[in-house]
């Protein structure tokens, strides 16, 4: 009878026979620093929310390659909450000359026993946990870690090599990402349920609504711009008050006074705009000091950008078409939630009357503090009342969320990313021969034809078992099967024009290789690979969709949604 030891780490609890332990890192013991002052730098990128999201992670790691090391040093370092490296081999020589946390004392021990360790001493702050096993034989031994109810990790990676038939088994509902890194070229493939990114991180939030305004900011607007065109010397404003009307009030008076010259039209037009800028700079005091008002400037400079009817961005016009935001259910997730109230606040007349919620983002300008915040209080109550309004029914949103949504509701986000089977599945799904086919007819020289030979690598792997070209000898040999299996790959998207140049060069360099990493290149596609999940899991800024290659000798990258 074999006996069956429980071993325990964070988030995890297996029933493993012997030769199968699950051990957490020791700690380093080094005391850390306070995390506000220790991740300052990145909290200014993703705020305390982000960073919260970050530490409450839990990333499974299937394969302490160089690559694999490289993603999760990016990780670690940042502050992700917990790692598991799933590995079964033992440091060979050829690991320590590409992976940059391994020597010479290494070789022969547990390659996920010596990663996680090492790994761990970069940040105190995470828990490190690794497991000598592979993919293979836990999908059949404890196929609970891959289900979404049951699994404890938040986001799986999974570096080459593997068997098709095995990330085939993956859940399409837990964040995946397949990650080849052979010779000068790195492929990364996301696999996620839809993702929703309310803090895309634009340019900027500001809405100022000048051709818009309500009854609260017009008011403001005309008791800071009395006598405003009168000289100081006639009863106007002092060459102080006049300096420091805020640029927002002087453009909102200015707006009225070209609309009464204009038949009540707004200055739309570039040559309409460029003339409403003569307009405010010719009313611009002169005779001060420097000659000039710099809020006057500041108006003049706003025109282009401000000056303009409100718009819905397309990803947002993306949103509010789907139809789980206009049919949502008593299941759907609050993003939905909030979305269809989004709609219905803009087709209501009492409401939005096709406007979207104010976000409340607010400018800098020259003015006295006082009028500053006068002025921005207005915009903040605006758009809490827009806020209010959207979610005025719920009982299980709270107004945080719904104003946070609402601040950030012209640029928010969705993707829908594929699953797996669509692409690896034997024949592929039509989304994937369109975009594979559309991509090949667009660029000779597209980086799909790298792509193209990637999967010839992957087909060759999970047939044969091996790396092709690592035989020197049978060079030759690999070369013919792994174009063979290109050529099967390009007759299941029913593609008729065979194998490209660029494929043929890439086949060659993809077996020259023998399946070896170069560190320089696993260093680069760590970094991408981070990224990318940085950006899944604190849920902000936008992930690529969904495939992207990455060519290290060219040193250039394009995205496929294929």
């Amino acid at each position: 009878m074999r006996t069956i030891i429980t071993y325990k780490c964070p988030y995890l609890t297996f029933k493993l026979f012997k030769n199968k332990k699950i051990m957490q890192s020791p700690s380093s013991g080094v005391p850390s620093f306070s995390k506000e002052k220790k991740y300052d730098r990145q909290l200014r990128l993703w705020g305390a929310n982000g960073q919260e999201r970050l530490a409450a992670a839990h990333i499974a790691l299937f394969g302490a390659s160089c690559t694999g090391c490289e993603i999760l040093k990016n990780l670690v370092l940042p502050g992700v909450g917990n790692f598991t490296i799933i590995d079964d081999k033992c440091i060979a020589e050829a690991d320590v000359g590409v992976n940059f946390f391994l020597d010479a004392d290494c070789l022969g021990r547990s390659r996920a026993e010596r990663t996680a360790a090492l790994l761990q001493e970069l940040n105190p702050d995470v828990k490190g946990c690794f497991l000598e096993d592979n993919l293979t034989n836990l999908l059949s031994s404890k196929p609970e870690l891959f289900q979404p109810d049951t699994t404890p990790f938040t986001l799986i990676v999974v570096v080459s090599p593997f068997s098709t038939s095995d990330i085939l088994q993956l859940s399409s509902q837990i964040p995946t990402i397949i990650v080849y890194s052979l010779g000068f070229t790195t492929v990364l493939r996301i696999a996620a349920p839809t993702r929703f990114i309310v803090e895309t991180h634009p340019d900027s939030v500001t809405d100022l609504r000048l051709l818009n305004p309500w009854q609260q900011l017009s008011s403001l607007a005309s008791k800071q711009t009395k006598d405003l065109d009168l000289a100081q010397k006639d009863g106007g404003m002092s060459d102080h008050r006049h300096g420091h009307v805020p640029y927002v009030v002087l453009l909102l008076k200015y707006l009225e006074d070209w609309k009464a010259l204009h038949d009540g039209q707004h200055p739309l037009s570039y040559k309409e705009k460029t003339e409403f800028k003569a307009m405010i700079f010719d009313k611009m005091r002169k005779n001060v000091a420097g000659g000039s008002e710099e809020n006057y400037e500041e108006a003049a400079a706003a025109v282009l950008k401000h000056v303009r009817e409100p718009d819905i961005s397309c990803h947002t016009q993306a949103v509010l078409a789907d139809l789980r935001c206009t049919n949502p259910t008593v299941d759907s997730q609050n993003f939905w939630i909030i979305a269809n109230a989004l709609q219905e606040f803009r087709e209501r007349a009492d409401q939005g009357t096709g406007l979207l919620p104010l976000s409340g983002g607010f400018p800098d300008m020259k003015t006295e503090s006082s009028s500053y915040v006068e002025l921005r209080n207005i915009y903040r109550a605006r758009a809490q009342r827009d806020a209010y309004l959207l979610g005025r029914d719920s009982e299980s949103i709270t107004l945080d969320e719904v104003s946070h949504f609402t601040r950030h509701c012209n640029s928010i986000r969705h993707i829908n990313y594929c699953p797996i089977s669509s692409e690896y599945s034997s024949p592929p799904d039509d989304h994937h021969k369109k975009a594979v086919v559309a991509a090949m007819n667009n660029s000779g020289d597209s980086l799909i034809h790298d792509y193209i030979a990637i999967r010839a690598w992957q087909a060759y792997y999970t047939k044969e078992g091996k790396f092709p070209g690592v035989e020197h000898e049978e060079f030759q040999i690999d070369l013919e099967k792994v174009t063979g299996y290109a050529e099967e790959y390009l007759e299941s998207l029913n593609y008729a024009g065979g194998l490209s140049e660029r494929t043929h060069r890439m086949l060659c360099e993809l077996v020259r290789t023998g399946g070896g990493e170069l560190h320089v290149i696993a260093s680069l596609a760590g970094g991408m690979v981070a990224q990318e999940i940085i950006k899944i899991i604190t849920q902000q800024y936008v992930p690529v969709n969904n495939t992207v290659v990455f060519d290290g000798i060219k040193s250039w990258s394009s995205v496929f949604e294929c």
